[in-house]
């Protein structure tokens, strides 16, 4: 291939929707955004590029090799942002005098990562997400797990789980222990990614007593009977807590009655070192990562304000839910029905009068000269069905200054209007 026809194609990893997509991925997005707001929460908008160093002090530098960086013309080093927490955390944290919390916020927007392209994982990729600040109780954190179930279920998935997870058990188990940072960075370096071989095989060289208790974790998964073994595997007054505040979260979550969507997981701690509490991760059968991640980080806005706000926050991946409706066969988009208005050209003023007249009624209207669509309004002229561009179920064709051809595909029925006096109220009849 040569160069010019290179740099034509997207960017590795970034992608192009032509409307059919864009549209049922606009729909999709827009039915879970309902979701969120039926919740109370509103939207934010923060930039798509934001300073490294001040996104570093929410993060840490967990994804600074993925990120995208540049230098602006003032010598900033400025990143597009790979997530969206950390910015919304510092866009409070710069404006706690103008709010009042608890703040409900909800957003939709793409973030950049470099990463590997792969179905499903792409270097741009849209998210939607709500963060809920300032509220700490275990409440707000079973109505983040409650909203996350729920909004997958509206867009029609089937077979998905959410596995929930507290860093506070793992965090009271290493400091029960007595590891030091690099022992517990590598430790939960082996978690995040799921690596048991790895983690056994450190273990088995770890010379610190105890140990074993680290290999029990990965085997706590399943339902609410795993949080009865985890509290007998330690008296840590942290894990315990963590184990208590599981507890709560899966009576609210029952009591909604979404208890069979959810499992425990006390190995889950998710890969940001800003998360304090609960954590949790969706996934279906059908994919081979998440569908959304969350989770409750008590600490983040304190690193950009001073002050201690409590908050906890989840995102859906858009692009990954579509993906698994579609292999599921279940994406349900709604697809609004199109009018065709075909119209010769001494009729062109009459056309767009028909069309302002169809549009007032929230219908989608198309107009096009006859020189388009000559041999379809030929067909329609003589009561046969003309080939038309998909969705349109209404034909309206301008005969003459005087006469409307109505071809209704829908109730397979057409008629004719003269276009005189109040012709206009003569469109809805039925």
């Amino acid at each position: 291939m040569n160069k010019k026809n290179n740099i034509l194609k997207s960017p590795t990893g970034m992608k192009a929707y032509l409307p059919q997509v864009a549209l049922e991925l606009k729909e999709l997005e827009e039915g879970i955004i309902k979701s969120f707001s039926l919740w109370g929460y509103q939207p934010i908008l923060t930039p798509t590029v934001e300073y490294l160093e001040a996104l570093k002090l929410g993060m840490g530098d967990a994804l600074e090799k993925g990120l995208y960086k540049f230098i602006d013309y003032e010598g900033n080093i400025l990143v597009l942002r790979p997530e969206m927490t950390a910015p919304i955390a510092r866009t409070i944290a710069t404006n706690l005098n103008e709010l009042d919390l608890p703040l409900r916020l909800s957003y939709s927007a793409s973030v950049f990562r470099y990463e590997e392209p792969q179905a499903g994982k792409n270097r741009e990729f849209y998210q939607l997400g709500v963060e809920l600040i300032g509220v700490e109780d275990c409440a707000a954190d079973a109505e983040a797990i409650i909203l996350a179930i729920e909004s997958l279920k509206k867009t029609g998935l089937a077979d998905f789980n959410l596995d929930i997870g507290h860093v506070g058990f793992l965090n009271g188990i290493i400091a029960e222990l007595g590891l030091n940072a690099e022992m517990e960075y590598a430790i939960k370096t082996y978690f995040n990614k799921k690596d048991l071989v790895g983690l056994n095989n450190y273990l088995a060289e770890l010379e610190v007593e105890g140990r074993e208790l680290l290999g029990e974790i990965p085997l706590l998964r399943g339902s609410v009977e795993v949080l009865e073994k985890a509290s007998q595997l330690t008296n840590n007054q942290v894990a315990q807590a963590a184990i208590a505040n599981l507890y709560q979260i899966y009576s609210f979550v029952a009591d909604y009655g979404l208890q069979d969507y959810i499992t425990f997981d006390l190995g889950l701690i998710r890969g940001f070192d800003y998360y304090t509490g609960v954590v949790f991760e969706g996934f279906t059968g059908d994919l081979g990562y998440n569908l959304c991640g969350g989770g409750r980080y008590d600490h983040l806005l304190e690193r950009y304000s001073g002050v201690e706000i409590p908050a906890i926050g989840f995102a859906l991946g858009l692009e990954r839910i579509y993906l698994a409706l579609k292999r599921q066969k279940r994406f349900r988009g709604q697809k609004a029905g199109k009018n065709l208005i075909i119209y010769k050209e001494d009729s062109a003023r009459l056309a767009f009068k028909l069309a302002g007249i169809l549009r007032e009624q929230d219908l989608v209207t198309i107009i096009s000269p006859l020189a388009l669509y000559k041999e379809e309004a030929l067909l329609a002229a003589k009561g046969q069905d003309p080939a038309l561009p998909e969705g349109v179920e209404q034909v309206f064709y301008l005969k003459d200054e005087r006469t409307l051809l109505v071809k209704d595909f829908l109730q397979e029925r057409e008629r004719i209007i003269n276009i005189e006096g109040t012709w206009e109220e003569k469109i809805w009849e039925k």
